[in-house]
């Protein structure tokens, strides 16, 4: 690949253009080289040669040449790239050693906030690293684990940058609040508390910096929230249908932004976010695993841009700022007959499974009765409602609950009160609740990453009011040696084990 006159990328917010000639051979490697191929390539590919509607090379291509084209939530002519993957382009036109000029037409935005942080705010030495490289790089990817302060590392770049509006991003109503009150905590101005605006959950009251749930805001931009998987979700009613416009303009105003469990980001939904955020120049995801199982994770990449740190839960534990897990798997061969699709499978093994379910209930009261502060996550609502009938003082917390009982119930596990706690998806992103030493993951599930982040929400010290200390926490998983599920089991295991700190061990019953 060879080109006699250089071309140049025209830097914007959201994308950068190719302006001038380039030879076809580049275009084409460039186009590959920023790309994916998704999980399920193989079959679309199948399917297309038997339809012999197209040609397909198996790959999605993140480089467009015309509005035709493009796939960008705002269409946009001319060819493209996300801005993210300027590092990646960079990288292919120095392999081909192809000449190109940079040309960044990003507006500079001048500092219209000057906050300091509270008296009590600390803030640890790695955290100072990755302040200091958030704000020189601009852009990029916090990936830290559970316990790491994410709050506190985003309200120092929020200080650190005083630009305004400046929108924090969060997955459910439940981080809304939360958020709200961390920022709240930390941040100050001329020694005084300042307002954080919220928008979500039927609340709208924008300010300077805001916490904003991502629902909220793609349904704004005018697109369809699209679940992060299937697994049952906490619905956010649409109750500011009216106030869409505004919103609009806030995000699409917005000098920064901040996405926290940024692995949303390969779905659609944060694609919207980073698009229309067309006015921000500082631009950042974080998340302790922002990468998928669906070999997708350059969608990630091009909302943000590179990895600004690398913070593991077995770096904290050695630190002392998390404590180890011990994580027991119990092999399950219940046979299964008669199935032969995944939701079938599911149903008879998973949650219509008396075996499993029966060692579920017998963990989780022993547990409890030694006291423990015990949370079984399940998948479907089903299984949730299954072993709440089964397991004595087991409470299970699904969407259909209000978002004042959830919090009523998560302030009794704070306080290490309450039941036994089942659950189908509010302890996924960002549930602080320090006094949760024992976890049973009772749904299994395909995404090794979810389970990852799950376990962290266990890891977090904790003194009990009668000054007993949280040395180690208790994990339950589950081998289940059936079709399909057997493979999801493995690849749990194989990422619980990339934490040196993880004990990893079998439990017999």
């Amino acid at each position: 690949m060879t080109q006699n006159t250089p071309f140049d990328l025209i830097v914007t917010n959201n994308v950068i253009y190719i302006e001038g000639y380039i030879d076809s051979d580049i275009y084409q490697g460039l186009r590959k080289a920023l790309s994916y191929i998704p999980e399920n390539s193989h079959f679309q590919i199948q399917h297309i040669k038997k339809t012999r509607k197209w040609d397909w090379d198996g790959r999605v291509h993140l480089v467009h040449r015309n509005k035709t084209y493009c796939k960008c939530p705002i269409k946009k002519d001319g060819i493209h790239f996300p801005t993210g993957l300027y590092s990646q382009a960079a990288a292919f036109f120095k392999q081909y050693q192809i000449s190109y000029r940079t040309i960044d037409k990003r507006k500079k935005i001048e500092k219209s906030l000057f906050l300091e942080m509270s008296e009590n705010f600390e803030i640890r030495d790695y955290q100072t690293e990755v302040v200091e490289k958030a704000i020189k790089q601009e852009r990029g990817i916090i990936k830290a684990s559970t316990g790491s302060g994410k709050n506190s590392i985003s309200a120092k770049i929020i200080k650190e940058l005083g630009v305004s509006p400046f929108v924090f991003y969060v997955p459910s109503v439940d981080l809304l609040k939360q958020s709200q009150d961390e920022f709240t905590k930390f941040l100050r101005k001329d020694g005084k508390e300042i307002k954080i605006g919220a928008i979500g959950g039927g609340i709208f009251d924008p300010q300077d910096i805001t916490v904003m749930t991502i629902q909220t805001a793609v349904r704004a931009c005018g697109k369809e929230y699209i679940k992060f998987d299937d697994e049952d979700k906490i619905e956010e009613e649409d109750t500011l249908i009216d106030k869409r416009k505004e919103i609009l303009e806030l995000i699409m105003d917005s000098k920064g932004i901040i996405i926290d469990e940024c692995q949303h980001a390969r779905a659609e939904s944060c694609q919207v976010i980073s698009d229309y955020s067309v006015s921000a120049r500082y631009k950042y995801g974080a998340s302790a695993t922002p990468f998928r199982d669906s070999n997708d994770d350059i969608l990630i990449d091009a909302c943000f841009g590179k990895i600004i740190s690398d913070i593991s839960a077995s770096f904290l534990i050695d630190l002392g700022y998390l404590v180890p897990p011990n994580i027991y798997f119990i092999d399950v061969k219940t046979p299964v007959q008669g199935c032969f699709t995944y939701p079938s499978i599911y149903k008879k093994f998973i949650v219509e499974n008396n075996v499993r379910n029966g060692y579920i209930a017998k963990i989780a009261q022993s547990m409890f009765n030694e006291g423990s502060t015990v949370l079984i996550l399940v998948k479907h609502i089903a299984h949730g409602k299954i072993l709440e009938k089964l397991i004595p003082n087991c409470v299970f917390l699904h969407g259909i609950h209000s978002s004042k009982k959830r919090k009523e119930h998560l302030d009794k596990m704070r306080e290490g009160k309450g039941s036994i706690t089942a659950s189908s998806q509010i302890f996924d992103e960002g549930i602080d609740v320090r006094a949760l030493d024992t976890l049973i993951l009772a749904g299994s599930g395909k995404s090794s990453t979810r389970a990852l982040q799950r376990i962290g929400r266990t890891l977090r010290p904790y003194i009990s009011p009668s000054g007993e200390k949280k040395e180690y926490s208790t994990i339950i998983d589950f081998r289940d040696h059936c079709k399909y599920l057997k493979n999801h089991s493995k690849k749990r295991e194989k990422i619980y084990r990339t934490e040196p700190r993880f004990n990893i061990s079998d439990l017999e019953i």
